[in-house]
Order: C-alpha cells, then sequence, then structure tokens
C-alpha cells in the first residue's frame, strides 16, 4: 500500500473584509457626488483642496469647504514607512476633531492593527475615544476577518463589531458581522435598538459577492430587515455602469428605490459621474483634469425630477491642486 499525501494549492483570490462587501456599488453611487466629509448628503459648496507627497514617505492634504456659509477645513499628515510597514497619521479640523492612529501591516503574516486615538468638543467638554483595528487575511485558505473595538471613555462604553468572510478562486465570497455594545461600569451587555435581547441573530448582517474580471455583484442583509442588492458592469473602454436595489430598515423614513450610476470618461481628462434613482432624483458631476498646473475642477448638481427640472441645491465647484 502507498501513502499519498496532498498538499493543498494556495489560492490566488483573497475575499474582501465584510465591511468592503458591496463597496464597488457604493463607490459608484456616491463618489464624486455625495460630500466627502458629510456622507450622505449631495456636495453643494465650494471646496479647494491640496495634496502633496515626498519620497521620505510623507504626505499632506489640505481641505477647506464653504457650505451655505459655513466654513469646515481640515488638515491631514501622513507618514509611512515601506520597510517596516509602518505608518502614523494626524487629522485636525475646525470642528476642534483631533484623530491620531498608528498602525502596522508586519506585526504577523497577513496582519494588519490599528490603534487610533480620537478628541471631539462638544458643549465645552472632550470626549475621548479609543479605536482598535484588526485586520487578517490568509491567501491560502481563502479566509478574512477583522475585529474592531472602540471604547468610549467618557460614556464608559465598549463597542465592537466583528466579521469574516471565506471565499474561492471563483470570485465567491461570503461573510457575516455582529456588533456588541457593552457598559464597563457593569460589564452588561446593551440591547440593540429593537432587539428583544443583547445577543440576537437578528442583529447578524450576512453578504454574499460575487466578483468577475468585469463585474462584481453583491447581496447584503442588515439589521431590521435592510437589504441592498447591486452589481458594477465595467465595459471593455473603461466605462462603470452599476445599479442597486435597497429596501431600508424597518421604521425607517426612507422607501425602497432602484438606483442607477455611471462613470464614463469622455475623454483622457473629462469625466462624468451620474446617478439616478426611482424617487426621481437625479445627481452628477463632471470633471476635468490639467497637467499644468496640476489640477481637477468639478461641477455637482442635483435635482428632484418628480418636482420639476430646477436645481435642488446650489452646483458644488471643486478644486483639487496636486494630487488631490
Amino acid at each position: 500500500s502507498q501513502l499519498v499525501l496532498q498538499h493543498r494549492a494556495p489560492m490566488s483570490f483573497v475575499p474582501p473584509l465584510f465591511k468592503d462587501f458591496g463597496k464597488a456599488i457604493k463607490d459608484l453611487c456616491t463618489k464624486k457626488i455625495d460630500d466627502e466629509k458629510d456622507k450622505g448628503s449631495l456636495f453643494s459648496g465650494q471646496v479647494l483642496k491640496f495634496s502633496a507627497s515626498s519620497d521620505s514617505g510623507v504626505k499632506i492634504d489640505s481641505y477647506t469647504r464653504n457650505k451655505e456659509g459655513v466654513f469646515l477645513s481640515c488638515l491631514d499628515t501622513e507618514y509611512g514607512c515601506k520597510k517596516t510597514g509602518t505608518k502614523f497619521t494626524l487629522n485636525l479640523n475646525s470642528k476642534t476633531e483631533v484623530e491620531i492612529a498608528a498602525s502596522s501591516s508586519k506585526l504577523y503574516e497577513g496582519t494588519k492593527a490599528t490603534l487610533t486615538g480620537k478628541w471631539k468638543e462638544e458643549k465645552g467638554k472632550w470626549l475621548r475615544d479609543i479605536v482598535l483595528d484588526t485586520q487578517y487575511t490568509n491567501k491560502k485558505y481563502g479566509f478574512a476577518g477583522q475585529e474592531k473595538v472602540t471604547v468610549e471613555l467618557d460614556t464608559k462604553t465598549v463597542k465592537a463589531e466583528i466579521s469574516a468572510s471565506i471565499g474561492d478562486d471563483s470570485g465567491l465570497s461570503c461573510g457575516c458581522m455582529y456588533p456588541f455594545k457593552l457598559k464597563t461600569d457593569t460589564f452588561e451587555l446593551v440591547k440593540a435598538k429593537g432587539a428583544e435581547s443583547a445577543f440576537t441573530v437578528e442583529q447578524l448582517s450576512l453578504g454574499v459577492e460575487m466578483k468577475k474580471e468585469d463585474i462584481t455583484c453583491s447581496l447584503l442583509t442588515k439589521p431590521q430587515s435592510e437589504i441592498e442588492l447591486g452589481f458594477v458592469k465595467t465595459n471593455s473602454n473603461g466605462t462603470k455602469l452599476g445599479g442597486k436595489f435597497s429596501i431600508p430598515a424597518d421604521g425607517s423614513d426612507d422607501v425602497s428605490k432602484v438606483q442607477l450610476a455611471l462613470n464614463h470618461k469622455l475623454d483622457g481628462a473629462t469625466s462624468l459621474y451620474g446617478t439616478f434613482d426611482s424617487t426621481g432624483s437625479l445627481k452628477g458631476t463632471v470633471a476635468k483634469k490639467f497637467s499644468d498646473p496640476s489640477l481637477t475642477f468639478s461641477l455637482t448638481f442635483g435635482m428632484d425630477i418628480s418636482k420639476g427640472y430646477d436645481l435642488v441645491q446650489p452646483v458644488g465647484v471643486a478644486i483639487a491642486l496636486g494630487d488631490a
């Protein structure tokens, strides 16, 4: 008799982290259209951005926005060392928010850990948070996992999200995520909104994603019966076309809707971004790149076709200098 040892060949596909399930269609519907500092709202102000980086690993980004007479300024600095896999960042803004982070991608093979300290002034008091985000990927077994723990020092609360995903070389991935919330003074789990107890299967989020060379499809189910189904198709000329069907969570003021999104390059320097949904909302951005000097100029607009063809908000204007 012969003993035959079989060696498992490593897979070439690494599944995405659960937080990135559906990211392709989300980015297509929001990037270059929604306000990057005010998530979920249409960009409708005046923005000046500047970005510069050096060979030594230093990167500086500045962001200044005027929106309805309210100014917001942000300054982000970063230093990274490829040799050691470490990165340090410092983020400041005019809303009296400070964020300091340190991360390492070479603590252990396939592991990345980021420790972040956050300070925010609110009503004359500084609120302090500490966040530990650990991500792990295993290419051999097609596995990815994440553990994100946030300690709110002032509210004596610990929030945690634990997720995992698996996939294979066909491009198919599936994953799940479960949140926890703990009061540190009593060590009791806190019930989520709408939940009957602190630990229920209804709080589990599930996801499936199929990624091929030119198309990505995803299905997400979230607590309180929230569902998102989407796809992104990339044509041979680089044009991206996507669609999403979403059902809001129980008790939400939102309605179920179908949304279409497009990203098309009119030429080598001009890009068009647009979305339209079944409620009659139409949004679009036209971006033009210039090489001398290096900058990108963009215009963003939005209108509600169900109420006519007038712009619902002022046109957004953005100028990005350098690598921004």
